[in-house]
């Protein structure tokens, strides 16, 4: 039974996500996006729980939010949660992604290749 509230696309996006508080960033990919979150491709995530604040480009648009870490996978990646998304950004990500990215089927997130 799927628990999530949107359909998740699997789709390669450069994403920059900081802890809040934090003075630097780290870069990785997203391997799905939904409206509701991602699953960033990185070899030091951060812990589950952190707050994070992120820019994420949609082709040469920066679309920038904060999330919550959701899950950890050392060596692999971390799946973020948005928080509080304005309607417009929500508008355009959602139109990106279904103009451009197959919706992702029955995966906990896709492993980079």
């Amino acid at each position: 039974m799927e628990r999530r509230e949107y359909p998740r696309f699997q789709v390669r996006l450069q994403i920059e996500v900081r802890e809040i508080g934090a003075q630097f960033a780290s870069h990785g990919d997203t391997t799905d996006v939904s409206l509701g979150g991602c699953y960033v491709a990185t070899l030091f995530p951060l812990a589950a729980a952190s707050k994070v604040e992120f820019v994420m480009w949609l082709g040469e648009e920066a679309v920038r939010g904060q999330g919550t870490v959701r899950t950890c996978h050392p060596g692999v990646g971390m799946g973020i949660e948005f928080r509080s998304l304005s309607q417009e950004i929500k508008r355009r990500l959602d139109c990106h992604l279904r103009t451009t990215a197959p919706v992702a089927q029955n995966a906990e997130h896709y492993l980079p290749l």
